[in-house]
């Protein structure tokens, strides 16, 4: 029962991504998005985590590069209690969908819980974040668009909190608030 419901579910995130990915494109030109392209297990770049995020991993599955723009997707696992802090993203709307653990998703002022099987839309310069509240690593798959953002993790694995900050200026990104605790 249990694997139905998350199959209807990740079936459900397939169509909106198909979606997204059909929406018409602005341009006339050929560009690297008009390729159809598969990422299998094991070969989308992985990347750790900024300074004192060191347990979180992210997998580049489809950036803007391979997607002409269109949207980037990423699959993140998250230490428990971990989480960013409340952000915002100025061109992006992102979703999320739970793939494994127990996560509570704060979006505005409001905190939900999140199972495996849940999913997050999150419009553009809506305040959120998220926290492991289980006591695994979760997994959770991202997808912002337009694509862009998801560049962001490959650059800041590893910098100090100063060249972080940078780094989400750059990607159009905003703290205000804390993580949650």
């Amino acid at each position: 029962m249990h694997a139905k419901f998350l199959k209807t579910r990740f079936g459900i995130l397939c169509s909106l991504l198909a979606a997204v990915v059909a929406l018409p494109s602005t341009s006339s030109q050929v560009s690297a998005g008009d390729e159809a392209f598969i990422v299998l297990p094991g070969e989308a770049s992985r990347y750790s985590g900024q300074q004192g995020r060191e347990g979180d991993f992210t997998e580049l599955l489809a950036t803007a590069d391979r997607t002409g723009g269109v949207l980037g997707f990423f699959r993140q696992t998250i230490a428990p209690k971990s989480g960013p802090p409340t952000h915002l993203h100025e061109m992006e709307a992102e979703f999320c969908y739970v793939v494994s653990g127990q996560f509570n998703f704060k979006l505005g002022e409001r905190i939900v819980s999140a199972p495996a099987g849940a999913f997050v839309f999150i419009p553009r310069i809506t305040p959120h974040t998220f926290q492991n509240t289980g006591t695994e690593p979760g997994v959770l798959l991202f997808g912002v668009a337009p694509g862009g953002f998801e560049k962001m993790f490959a650059e800041r694995q590893g910098v100090d909190a100063d060249t972080n900050q940078k780094l989400m200026a750059k990607h159009h990104m905003q703290v205000v608030g804390p993580p949650l605790r």
